[in-house]
């Protein structure tokens, strides 16, 4: 764990935004009347005076004595089949879209609205803590978690006290509203001055991010991805928009360098600043991070990686629009070692380099391996593992396969979080992508290897690494559990790989 994380780590940073998270023993009580007049209802049944709610809850099993239970019809599961569940656990009123019989207090609010409904009464009930202080949401395919724990050190630099929420919180990038809501309270109850958050585009198409408002919105990049959901790239990009509507977002910082920014700029109706790689001055990529100059300051980059540079500068323009000194800018990127899971490197003695990486889309996957190009010496090959989620965009799997054969030199494909696809059938759709050169042997001396088991996966690309090689093992990054169609099991990553590392070494895993 680095600096970075453990600075925004422990209960406090994590209240709220796991599965089941802790609450505050400073949470706040309010009238059930009081939350209701905050929303659009058709109806009440039962009598409202005097019932006091003391948390917000959409999920059941995480319901407390008090709370206000809320009833999502969701894609897969029907709240409304929940509800006695809640009420069993301690809710003491719900918020339905259709009445059922149950004798507790039941809000019912215009069907299709609840997520709408939800997030108003979420941060009612919490005192609109996005009005209190300064937030910043950021939204883009690629480099979210990096640039928020980018300027979240240079937040710290200047001397304040940011909380971040995002992917590396326990759940899932943004969470659903009452879990946002009570996070930022927590956080400001804990004196933190700044929020940085990582929006999605399902948090945006889902209403998860609404009733908060951006002091800055950041735009790093569209690449494909989601698109079993979104469907075109289009769609894909008016979920991310709206972040920079202006009910939302006081202002914008855009990637120009993106075609998608560029669309951006033009349709927004925010005032927008841009940042480019022209912003960064007498640019040098080396092997550990780079240099260049913004402004006339030198700025010296500890992360490798061409895309970690567009990172720095979108939370460099963040931290100046913040009213942050440029000395606080060059001291929290200079001290920044990265965050868990993107470009981690794993010592344990080996004599070649291995590096663990989120990417699990095409563009990301090429950033990753020509970082990783720039850290071999000469004579060196990148070997890279990884492969693509199951029941998610299809349409990507050639595309990563393409890269993968473009800029690694050796190409393990394996599982990455299957669920209830065939791994061998995913894998396939990957191998599409491939010229058929590459194909004409599949054994473990050719370029492109299968092994649908990751642990086995990894322990090739280990035991053939040779001393000026670069091992990336792409796709999981941060995650310490791998989805088998219903199943979780424990797998990490980087715990699996320090165990084949020592095990090679010593012969003690």
């Amino acid at each position: 764990m680095t600096e970075d994380q453990r600075a925004l780590s422990g209960s406090d940073y994590r209240r709220g935004v796991g599965a089941g998270g802790s609450r505050s023993a400073r949470a706040p009580l309010m009238e059930l009347s009081e939350l209701v007049s905050a929303i659009e209802t058709v109806s009440i049944l039962g009598e409202m005076h005097g019932v006091v709610v003391t948390g917000v809850s959409l999920d059941s099993r995480d319901v407390s004595q008090g709370d206000l239970f809320c009833a999502i019809a969701g894609e897969h599961f029907d709240g409304h089949l929940f509800i006695q569940d809640a009420v069993a656990r301690g809710a003491v009123a719900v918020v339905v879209e259709r009445f059922v019989p149950l004798p507790i207090v039941q809000v019912r609010v215009p069907p299709g609205s609840m997520r709408v409904q939800m997030a108003k009464i979420a941060s009612t009930f919490y005192g609109n803590p996005s009005t209190r202080m300064p937030m910043v949401g950021i939204t883009g395919t690629n480099g979210k978690t990096t640039t928020s724990f980018m300027l979240a050190a240079i937040s710290r630099a200047a001397g304040h006290s940011p909380f971040v929420l995002g992917t590396l919180s326990g759940y899932r990038t943004t969470p659903e509203s009452p879990i946002i809501q009570r996070a930022l309270y927590g956080a400001m109850e804990d004196e933190s001055d700044i929020a940085i958050m990582e929006v999605s585009s399902h948090a945006l198409d889902q209403h998860r991010v609404d009733e908060i408002i951006y002091d800055i919105g950041i735009f790093t990049n569209l690449t494909q991805d989601h698109l079993d959901y979104h469907h075109t790239m289009d769609a894909y990009f008016m979920a991310k928009a709206r972040l920079f509507e202006t009910h939302r977002c006081r202002m914008g910082i855009v990637n120009v360098d993106d075609p998608w920014g560029v669309r951006l700029i033009r349709d927004s109706q925010v005032a927008m600043e841009t940042y480019s790689m022209d912003d960064a001055v007498d640019l040098k990529m080396e092997a550990d991070g780079s240099t260049f100059v913004i402004e006339g300051q030198l700025i010296r980059l500890g992360v490798a990686g061409k895309h970690n540079v567009y990172n720095a500068l979108a939370a460099a323009k963040a931290a100046k629009r913040l009213g942050y000194s440029f000395e606080a800018i060059k001291n929290g990127l200079g001290g920044f070692r990265g965050v868990s899971g993107r470009l981690e490197r794993i010592e344990e003695g080996q004599p070649f380099q291995v590096i663990v990486d989120f990417a699990h889309t095409p563009v990301a996957l090429e950033a990753v391996l020509e970082a990783a190009r720039v850290m071999i010496p000469e004579g060196g090959r990148v070997i890279v593992v990884f492969g693509c989620g199951g029941d998610r965009d299809r349409r990507k799997r050639p595309l990563m396969g393409e890269v993968a054969e473009s800029l690694a030199d050796v190409t393990i494909l394996t599982s990455d979080n299957p669920r209830s696809e065939d791994p061998v059938v995913i894998i396939q759709e990957i191998l599409s992508g491939m010229t058929k050169s590459a194909l004409t042997v599949l054994g473990e001396s050719s370029q492109v290897v299968v092994k649908a088991d990751r642990r086995q996966a990894i322990e090739l690309a280990l035991s053939m690494a040779e001393p000026q090689d670069v091992v990336v093992i792409a796709g999981k990054g941060h995650e310490t559990r791998q989805t088998i169609g219903k199943n979780e099991v424990a797998f990490s990553d980087q715990e699996v790989a320090r165990s084949i590392l020592r095990y090679q070494r010593s012969g003690q895993p």
